[in-house]
């Protein structure tokens, strides 16, 4: 929970910020730029919120609020990929589609899961990460693969291994409500199985 505030009140401090360089300069070529940054960290302020409350559920011995229905999986994942892409773009992400069809589920909640993996393999990976989304039948799949592992890990904090632990335990939360698994291999893939006996 502490990791969690923690990212909260940066975002919100962020938003601040914005809003204090908004009021003193006049300048209306910086403005753009300073409500771009204000948009941001406020999109994140929110997703961290939610992060928040899943987490409080989790803590609580409760599943994650979910609303299923049917969605296309592929534009989900891809609409996923592009908002990570705009606001980290030293990463490369590729995506493949394989199957064709919509799948069962919550797309928030599926969105969800592909930006916290990314969050999770991005910083391992050197250049690249590939995100596979796949559809079969009534069951789909993610994976998430550090396309380019680095060939040593930095050492982690205290606050990178609990919001490590964090997203981890969200990953599988997600996976659970949709009747999934998740498989995680250290540094390298993160795979969710949707809608399938467990």
């Amino acid at each position: 929970m502490d990791a969690a505030m923690h990212g909260v009140r940066n975002s919100l401090s962020a938003i601040r910020l914005g809003v204090d360089l908004l009021a003193r300069r006049g300048d209306l070529n910086e403005a753009d730029a300073v409500l771009e940054h204000i948009d941001s960290a406020a999109v994140r302020a929110h997703e961290q919120a939610e992060e928040l409350a899943d987490f409080c559920r989790l803590a609580a011995g409760r599943p994650i609020a979910m609303v299923a229905k049917r969605f296309p999986l592929h534009q989900v994942v891809g609409e996923a990929i592009e908002a990570r892409r705009s606001s980290h773009e030293a990463i490369a992400i590729e995506h493949d589609r394989l199957g064709h069809g919509e799948g069962l589920g919550d797309p928030a909640r599926i969105a969800q899961f592909v930006r916290l993996a990314l969050e999770e393999l991005a910083p391992r990976a050197a250049s690249r990460c590939i995100v596979v989304s796949e559809i079969d039948g009534a069951r789909f799949r993610i994976a998430v693969h550090a396309g380019d592992a680095p060939a040593q890990d930095a050492i982690e904090t205290p606050g990178q291994h609990l919001a490590r632990a964090h997203r981890q335990a969200l990953l599988r939360a997600i996976a659970n409500a949709h009747r999934g698994e998740l498989r995680l291999v250290a540094g390298a893939s993160i795979e969710g199985r949707f809608g399938g006996d467990r």
